[in-house]
């Protein structure tokens, strides 16, 4: 501290004392008691521009130890950047930081309460004389930790460059070579020796032999070239290594890979880099006035007093190493690295060491508070005049006034050009000089590069300015804008055929364009285009599917459908021919190769395709290809070129009058039927799928029975409708008695009709015989392949299959491939490939190339008509949010629920082994928040204050009773429907109840009754009666909670709005202001967008992780 009057020592204790008083009292009382149990350690202080920071390590008896921090600023003019307090400092504010959990939440804790209270005692207990030394005791004396660093460098340099000195007690390694004309043994062998010096001090000891691993385990820092041998030597015998250097050298060789990713999330892609590790002192603005006053005895007078810091620097990049993991590994034991984890950024920086012998030096570094250190004038020139021993082992840049002479330089434009795995190339733009240890981007600093040369240090000094006019001409003049920018004056050609046209346009440049740098001098030759004429392609049987093979031949040589197919999935103009070499695939070649690769199925070494793809197919093989093909396949396709035009009447005893929309639907069944494959009928509800599917039931019913599997709420609806409309066919509904003899007896005309509960129970039983057609109905029920409802239904013998649901894709896509694996299996292929070619392409990259060959792959076996579009005379449907604003009480206790949920889940580990129990967690506190946004009750059955949504509903009730309205009433939970009973039960109200423990008989009974006027609210929970009801007698739908999957609630709604109603339906969402309920409409309209991104040709797909539940939790607030 300058030295001050008593007057400015007393004014600045006490300005000190009423900051950190004042930090005492912004905390809340409520952490007196835990802050009370700690232990304050470690007190530093230092001083950074205008403010005072005190540091400290915070201890507890059970409690990991937290470093918390007060910085003391002074509230000067802004002018002023030297902390000077005088007696006419007007105030301090102290502002306190902490590394736990609790700060980042609360912005206060425990730790710094208890920081704060130990250095109010420190202060307070102290004399006006004792308070400034008590602060020259905290703070750190930089200067001093400088040259103790650069003392521990020199001597750690010193003691590594010596030549090793051999003791009495040491060994020595022996190196045998051994010669063989035997031909049983190797002509040469290399054996490793370890000796002792003999007693008598002349010679040494026979010695024994070294084996396997154990000679990896020997320092060779004495001597390197042991070390290479030794990995040479040891790995002819062994190809376990303990130490992992083939793991190093290939973590070596991804330096610059494209693919590369964590292991441990997400998954989320990583970039790897190689980089120099390096010395570097920086110059530093500080006040050291008084710091070179105490050491001004030991001065060297003649040496410049600026001060500089050691900062450890990695080449080519701006990090912070103390915020990255830092492993130290070997890729040979003489081969040392130093890997920088940059999780922040995603990147991995491999940085490997000059020598062996540098790991010591850089260990202390790294291990070192390099930020604690400032090198005075006498420090640096120390280690300027030691320089050539560090650099040795670590490079150092020098200050200017130690680095040499300037030599400015005009540094030459080149192209770096790297083929990428697969395809394409990666380009870079860089500035080239002989004496450049690292490649230099234009404009981008250093703009002084220090170098070693024979003569000693220079500086190369660089025009940045004229760099990047020279370089920005070049990227202008090659259209580098074409291309994707990779990082400052890089760029990726991401196909083999935007590197073509790059590279075109870069050799027809002339002298004066960039050089251009291949690896080893390679370069791309394109040898040819290949068009659909060289194509020959054979089709064979193989049991239910068809085996594909074929082959193009360009300059004599063959290339197989299987490579082509790759290159066309990879997104590749271009297939190999050769090394280095090419064939260009045409753009028509192309697109027909992206149909075939859509439904080809890969078998070990075959491909083979099922009918479904005959379309795909058939689109390839045109005239101008060569085709070999089976008796069966000709076949094939002379029947589906012949359904093409069959448009079949409507089948006679099918008693129903078909709109024009619904005999199209019976129409499109029907080719199906014919050509024997599976798809889905997905209209809206209330299109009357079911009358449509009748029909081709008729159509199929000589074939054998048939098999209904549909929800147990529509299970009566079906007989109902069967009888109706197809009185011919004879309806069973499948209940408890007489099963297997019902299954055993039923033949053609039969309709057995089925729950999925049943399904799954007695999957044997219905696996026994065979059903000449398997409906199911509302198949979202096997959107899951792997629960066992799904697996029970595959085991089922059907000729074929078709599946009803108005929301067959509702949330992912693996949902649309869990449908057809059972309904026409093979069309999309294993879960893998369909995982790597659309689901993730779409979702996760929103690639619409991808989505449009979905959509156009399943088109013809998804027919899809919305209410909109074919019943124009149906009612107009409103829909309107009503928001419910919390009381102060409800309000409260959903926000204690919800930071109690962000306190619990913020600080659980990211460790992937419990990414399934917390994403658990997540869900039940989502659970928990949305219940409270209905109604306290149903998470305190204490709560007696009433609920802001009950109250919004019964108002509402009764301005729909006064306009002599019905309504249906939806809630997801059973506990919230009880809530409103009890309301309308006194106010008596009358209404219908309906929810999942509703007997099946009662339940068409309670609809009834509701139909006929019986009850002017139905009261259901979403689950049970979302689908198969028919409650077109209310007009009005109320929706009590949003439900995460909109598709759901539009099911509810079109209880009401569907063929049969009458009236215009009003659609009422309630919603608690400020609550999760606003974030999870938000999802509605994600969820929305990837049903038409698939079925209805928009663009985008979505699937939450759990990081994205818990930010619906974090922002479902006010």
């Amino acid at each position: 501290m300058d030295l001050m009057s008593d007057d400015a020592i007393a004014a600045f204790g006490l300005l000190v004392g009423e900051a950190i008083e004042r930090l005492v009292n912004e905390h809340d009382e409520s952490l007196d008691k835990r802050a009370a149990m700690l232990t304050v350690d470690s007190p530093t202080l230092s001083r950074e521009g205008r403010q005072l920071k005190f540091e400290f390590k915070v201890k507890g008896n059970r409690q990991p130890t937290a470093a918390a921090a007060i910085d003391v600023q002074a509230e000067q003019d802004e002018e002023d950047e030297d902390f000077s307090p005088s007696p006419d400092s007007t105030s301090l504010k102290a502002i306190a930081t902490c590394e736990c959990a609790q700060f980042k939440t609360h912005d206060q804790c425990s730790h710094t309460l208890s920081t704060a209270w130990w250095l109010q005692e420190q202060l307070g207990r102290r004399s006006i004389g004792e308070v400034l030394n008590f602060l020259g005791e905290l703070e750190v004396d930089s200067v001093s930790i400088g040259r103790d660093l650069v003392d521990n460098i020199l001597t750690l340099a010193e003691e590594s460059s010596r030549p090793a000195e051999t003791t009495d007690d040491e060994t020595r390694l022996q190196w045998r070579i051994g010669f063989s004309r035997s031909r049983y043994y190797a002509p040469l062998s290399i054996t490793p020796y370890e000796q002792k010096p003999r007693k008598n001090k002349k010679g040494w000891t026979k010695g024994k032999e070294i084996r396997g691993f154990e000679l990896l385990k020997r320092d060779f820092t004495a001597f390197p070239i042991d070390g290479k041998i030794a990995a040479l030597v040891a790995s002819r015998s062994y190809s376990f290594d303990e130490d992992h250097y083939a793991e190093f050298q290939a973590l070596q060789s991804l330096v610059g890979h494209p693919n590369v990713g964590w292991a441990d999330g997400d998954a989320s892609d990583l970039d790897v880099y190689s980089a120099e590790l390096s010395l570097t002192l920086e110059p530093v603005e500080r006040d050291l006035e008084e710091e070179e006053e105490q050491h001004e005895d030991n001065h060297d007078t003649t040496v410049s007093a600026t001060h500089f810091r050691p900062v450890l620097h990695v080449s080519g990049f701006n990090i912070d190493i103390k915020q990255c993991d830092v492993v130290m590994g070997h890729s040979s034991p003489v081969e040392p690295l130093v890997i920088l984890a940059d999780r922040k950024h995603n990147r991995l920086i491999v940085c490997t060491l000059r020598d062996p012998r540098a790991t010591r030096v850089i260990q202390f570094l790294l291990k070192s508070d390099l930020q604690d250190a400032v090198l005075d004038a006498e420090s640096a020139a120390r280690l300027a005049v030691g320089c050539a021993a560090v650099d040795s082992l670590v490079r150092v840049n020098l200050p200017a006034e130690l680095a040499g002479p300037i030599t400015p330089i005009t540094g030459e434009l080149v192209f770096e050009l790297r083929p990428r795995p697969g395809a394409g190339l990666l380009i870079s733009l860089a500035i080239h000089d002989d004496r450049f240890r690292e490649v230099l981007a234009p404009g981008a600093s250093p703009e002084i590069v220090p170098c070693l040369t024979d003569e000693g240090p220079i500086r190369l000094q660089r025009d940045l300015e004229n760099e990047k006019q020279r370089a920005d001409s070049v990227v202008e003049r090659f259209e580098f804008n074409k291309l994707s920018a990779d990082a400052n004056y890089r760029w990726v050609a991401e196909s083999d055929e935007a590197a073509l046209d790059l590279l075109g346009r870069l050799y027809d440049g002339g002298g004066d364009a960039p050089r251009i740098i291949w690896p080893e001098g390679q370069s791309i030759r394109v040898r040819g285009e290949l068009t659909p004429s060289a194509l020959r392609v054979q089709i064979d049987d193989k049991r239910d599917w068809f085996g594909l093979t074929g082959s193009v031949t360009i300059d004599g040589q063959d290339i197989s459908l299987a490579d082509l197919l790759a290159a066309v999935r990879e997104d590749r103009a271009l297939v190999r021919v050769g090394d280095r070499e090419f064939a260009k695939i045409s753009e028509s070649f192309r697109r027909r190769l992206q149909q075939l690769g859509d439904v080809v199925v890969s078998d070990r070494d075959s491909m083979k395709i099922a009918d479904a793809a005959m379309p795909a197919v058939q689109e390839l093989i045109s005239d101008d290809v060569v085709l070999e093909a089976t008796a069966r396949w000709h076949e094939s396709v002379k029947r589906l070129e012949s359904l093409a035009d069959w448009s079949p009447e409507k089948p006679e005893g099918l008693d129903a009058e078909l709109r024009d929309y619904q005999l199209d639907g019976y129409r499109w069944l029907a080719r199906l039927s014919k050509w024997g494959v599976g798809g889905v009928l997905a209209d809206d509800m209330g299109l009357g799928k079911t009358v449509q599917t009748l029909g081709v039931l008729l159509d199929r019913a000589k074939l054998g029975p048939s098999l209904v599997i549909a929800p147990t709420s529509v299970g009566d609806n079906w007989v109902r409708e069967t009888e109706r409309f197809t009185p011919s066919l004879k309806s069973h509904l499948y209940r408890d008695s007489d099963r297997q003899q019902l299954i055993d007896s039923v033949g053609p005309g039969d309709l057995v009709i089925v729950s999925y509960q049943l399904v799954q129970r007695d999957a044997k039983k219905f696996a026994t015989r065979d059903w000449s057609t398997l409906i199911l109905d509302e198949a979202q029920f096997i959107k899951n392949s792997q629960t066992k409802t799904s697996q029970a239904i595959r085991l089922i013998n059907a000729d074929w299959r078709i599946g009803l649901s108005g929301t067959p894709l509702e949330n992912h896509l693996g949902e649309l491939w869990s449908l057809f694996r059972t309904l026409s299996p093979g069309l999309l292929g294993s879960w893998d490939r369909f995982r790597n070619r659309f689901a993730d392409p779409i979702e996760r990259h929103k690639d619409d190339k991808q989505r449009q060959s979905l959509a156009r792959l399943v088109r013809p076996f998804i027919l899809r008509r919305t209410k909109d579009k074919v019943l124009k005379e149906l009612p107009a449907r409103t829909e309107i949010t009503l928001h419910a604003e919390l009381s102060k009480a409800e309000r409260k206790r959903y926000e204690d629920v919800r930071i109690a949920a962000l306190a619990e889940l913020s600080g659980e580990s990211a460790d992937a082994s419990q990414a399934g129990q917390q994403r658990i967690r997540t869900l039940a506190w989502l659970t928990r928040l949305r219940q409270l946004a209905c109604h306290p009750r149903l998470v305190d059955p204490t709560w007696k204050k009433g609920s802001a949504k009950l109250d919004l509903l019964m108002n509402l009730v009764e301005e729909l009773r006064e306009g002599e309205h019905r309504a249906l009433v939806f809630s997801q939970f059973v506990k919230h429907l009880g809530v409103i009973r009890e309301a309308l039960d006194a106010q008596g109200i009358e209404y219908q109840y309906l929810d999942g423990a509703t007997p099946a008989s009662e339940r068409q009974r309670r609809v009834d009754a509701f139909q006929n006027g019986e009850g002017e609210l139905f009261l259901i929970s979403l689950k049970a009666g979302g689908t198969g009801l028919n409650l077109t007698s209310a007009d009005y739908v109320i929706h009590l909670d949003p439900w995460w999957n909109p598709a759901v609630e539009d099911q509810a709604t079109d209880r009401a709005h569907r063929i049969g109603q009458q009236k215009p339906v009003t659609v009422y969402r309630l919603v608690a202001e400020g609550t999760i309920e606003e974030q999870i409409l938000q999802l509605h309209a994600d969820k929305r967008e990837l049903v038409a991104g698939v079925l209805d040709g928009t663009d985008r797909a979505a699937r939450m992780n759990t990081e994205e539940l818990i930010k619906l939790i974090r922002e479902g607030a006010r």
